[in-house]
């Protein structure tokens, strides 16, 4: 414990900033339930297609934390419109698990 303590007081007396585990680039706070760590991340407009219904999101190796350059193929998931969460900085971000499941998917206003 004291190692940790002393890294982190490191980093704070070095001037950088302390990103927190569960905080958007843009500074708001990802929801406890939808992230840990790096399983949440903003992502590119051109990632999203919107159906009736939902959308699709496509990851393509590397765009994502949790979907790593070394996967062979794309994420795709099809979300449903009652799983999409309100964006706070009006960007899309999406929270996915190592195995690429849905926790958590916020999209940018309610008609974007």
């Amino acid at each position: 414990m004291r190692v940790l303590a002393s890294m982190i007081a490191a980093v704070l007396t070095s001037g950088a900033t302390v990103a927190l585990a569960h905080q958007a680039p843009s500074g708001w706070d990802y929801p406890f339930y939808c992230c840990l760590d790096s399983d949440c991340s903003p992502i590119e407009a051109e990632a999203v297609r919107e159906v009736t219904g939902g959308f699709v999101v496509t990851i393509a190796p590397g765009k994502h934390p949790m979907w790593s350059s070394e996967r062979k193929k794309p994420l795709t998931l099809e979300i449903p419109q009652d799983k999409a969460k309100q964006s706070p900085d009006g960007r899309w971000h999406l929270c996915i698990d190592d195995s690429g499941e849905l926790l958590c998917f916020f999209a940018p206003g309610n008609d974007s």
